[in-house]
């Protein structure tokens, strides 16, 4: 999918890891010092350890590890979302497109957001006058490539990371609208797992009530925002949440953010889908989930028929009208010999193996091959 999405599920999973440590560390202490009932040395070891240091500490450690994970799990989704913009704005780079069939958001807001972030290089002041220079020099070169629609221009990528403020629902929203993706935040409430842990979050039942689903995210958001914002300037003073109260937290941020992801990645592939010329070769006859194949049962050739070629490593597209998925050719198979390319419409039967998931509806897409 996306390169930054195994950090990001590390990162959380990482500081849930280290929350249920913490939470055992104590459990394990409480129930050291009840076994310890008698006289012996090893016992007053840690009835004095568990009265002097664990006992007094307690208070002051819990405020420190709730602090620390509001604080890390706000930077773990600012990060992760910068970074998804960047890579979502990096494979439309890779992907070779005509300018003419990228979003109209892309292309009536490239320029500004360009220089929106060439400000912001040349007002770093970490960076050496040299290397703002060279910065300035590539951002200049790319926008002018992007504006002339030359073949290998460069979209600005990491300009699209740039934001003026905390990510909560309404600039998560604004700031994928820039790339073409529209209301990101609420499609994201169609995962159910997204929907559950925001509902454990709220103390309720799950609900498919759109408007009570959005104030959930919306609050769950700000609220996040908010504590980092209080903490990270020493005006904290609300109440702390137990361990178990964050981990549920760090979860919702981790599938929400995950959720994003999933949205970018088939945003791309209908970008990809809609740009690219392309070869229908059509529904198949027949899918293999486990294998991972389709299959194409051979067709009598019509005398004016015109024939494509399919190879392993093309670009193929599964799509209905609802959807896209797109992948490569892994393998052929023709009339069950294994080979490297085959015509198509073909009078012998022949399957593909693809590198994206196949399931038993797979029947009801379009297969196709970009033409380059």
């Amino acid at each position: 999918m996306f390169p930054c999405c195994d950090d990001f599920s590390a990162s959380i999973d990482g500081l849930i890891q280290h929350l249920k440590f913490e939470e055992e560390t104590l459990v394990f202490f409480h129930q050291l010092s009840r076994m310890c009932n008698d006289d012996s040395d090893i016992s007053s070891l840690v009835r004095t350890h568990l009265d002097e240091v664990v006992k007094p500490s307690k208070i002051s450690s819990k405020e420190f590890t709730y602090k620390h994970s509001i604080v890390s799990l706000y930077g773990y989704l600012e990060n992760f979302i910068e970074k998804l913009s960047d890579e979502f704005a990096t494979k439309i780079n890779d992907a070779l497109l005509p300018v003419k069939a990228l979003p109209e958001s892309i292309r009536n807001n490239h320029l500004e957001i360009s220089m929106r972030y060439l400000t912001k290089v040349l007002r770093n002041s970490n960076h050496q006058n040299n290397d703002k220079r060279e910065r300035e020099k590539e951002v200049v070169s790319n926008l002018n490539s992007f504006l002339q629609e030359t073949e290998g221009y460069k979209l600005n990528s990491e300009a699209y990371a740039v934001h003026s403020a905390n990510f909560r629902y309404q600039l998560i929203q604004s700031h994928f609208s820039q790339l073409g993706v529209n209301h990101i935040a609420d499609r994201a409430l169609g995962f159910e797992n997204v929907v559950n842990l925001l509902a454990i979050r709220q103390q309720q039942e799950a609900t498919t009530e759109k408007s009570i689903l959005t104030g959930w995210l919306e609050f769950e958001l700000a609220q996040l925002a908010q504590l980092r914002n209080e903490i990270a300037h020493g005006a904290f003073e609300g109440s702390i949440e137990t361990i178990e109260l964050i981990i549920e937290r760090a979860e919702f941020i981790k599938e929400f953010g995950l959720a994003l992801a999933i949205i970018l990645h088939r945003s791309f592939d209908a970008i990809l889908f809609k740009g690219r010329n392309r070869a229908v070769i059509g529904k198949p006859d027949q899918v293999f989930p486990k294998l991972g194949c389709l299959g194409f049962k051979g067709v009598a050739l019509q005398n004016d028929e015109i024939k494509n070629t399919v190879k392993v490593g093309d670009e193929v597209f599964a799509a209905n009208s609802g959807s896209v998925v797109s992948g490569i050719v892994k393998s052929l198979n023709l009339d069950m010999q294994i080979v490297d390319k085959v015509e198509f419409p073909n009078e012998r039967d022949f399957s593909m193996k693809v590198d994206f998931e196949v399931s038993n509806s797979m029947t009801n897409r379009e297969i196709s091959i970009s033409k380059f």
